[in-house]
């Protein structure tokens, strides 16, 4: 959603694949992260802020995930928007589009005077008895004139056909007293799509960017008892990765405090260097 108090993104967990014998998809992995936070410069005077998620082509074929290529993609430079997306469509090109696997990368994007949505896609509506998978990736990116709503991947069809969508548009102009409000909102619009629409996990991510300073950015992992998931919003600033850095401080705090380690290791420079840098 795009609203007067900032961009929101909501993401489910879920990664399927079809299954020949029963015609239907069989779940693979019910924890996978699918999108992430990007700040461009500069950071600290209204630069474009990106929330990115994708939907189809869950890994590449030597198992990295397709978040993780578009991480180590992304990342390594201190790059303007146009600069960054123009180098991310080139490695589409070169690394993926040759799969001929449907991929589609959503972008919402908050800048200080404007706001922007658009995203790279190898899928159209083909003409009869051709092929909806292109040779090669399109990238499109337009001004959001209006406050707006919209939807991707395979839950789409039915938030549009349970009404999902017409019960969001009152919300849509309104300031919430918190964002947590509608982030709730989001959560509670994916656990009833999953509840008919075996692609998608009951439990989902939701993100928040502020547009001013009323409001902090946030991120939540909406789980009910007996779901576990991993909390991590992938997070890329000026072409800094730190998601990995986050992720092994989390791991050596929640050690720390549960009496494993009696103090916090040296931090491997070597292992750092390699996180940070962008794939060739």
């Amino acid at each position: 959603m795009s609203k007067p108090e900032g961009i929101y993104l909501s993401v489910d967990y879920r990664i399927t694949k079809p299954d020949t014998k029963s015609r239907t998809r069989k779940i693979i992995d019910d924890t996978s992260i699918k999108s992430i936070d990007i700040r461009y410069p500069p950071t600290d005077n209204g630069g474009p802020r990106v929330l990115l998620a994708f939907t189809g082509l869950a890994e590449l074929p030597g198992g990295t995930p397709t978040l993780t290529w578009i991480r180590e993609t992304l990342r390594g430079e201190n790059e303007v928007i146009d600069q960054s997306m123009k180098h991310l469509r080139k490695r589409l090109n070169r690394d993926i589009a040759h799969l001929r696997t449907p991929l589609i990368i959503n972008l919402l994007v908050l800048e200080r005077y404007r706001r922007l949505a658009g995203g790279f896609t190898n899928v159209r509506n083909p003409p009869p008895g051709e092929s909806p998978v292109m040779p090669k990736f399109e990238y499109v990116m337009k001004p959001l004139t209006g406050w707006t709503v919209f939807a991707n991947g395979s839950g789409a069809k039915r938030l549009v056909k349970d009404g999902h969508f017409d019960r969001l548009q009152p919300h849509l102009g309104i300031v919430p007293r918190e964002p947590m409000n509608h982030m709730k909102m989001l959560a509670g619009m994916n656990r009833r799509v999953a509840a008919k629409d075996d692609t998608v996990s009951p439990f989902c991510q939701v993100s928040f960017i502020p547009s001013g300073t009323r409001f902090r950015p946030t991120s939540h992992a909406f789980t009910e008892r007996g779901e576990t998931v991993p909390f991590e919003m992938s997070l890329i600033i000026e072409g800094i990765d730190v998601t990995e850095q986050y992720r092994e401080f989390r791991r050596i705090s929640e050690a720390f405090l549960r009496g494993e380690i009696s103090e916090m290791p040296e931090m491997n420079i070597e292992k750092l260097d390699e996180q940070l840098k962008r794939r060739p």
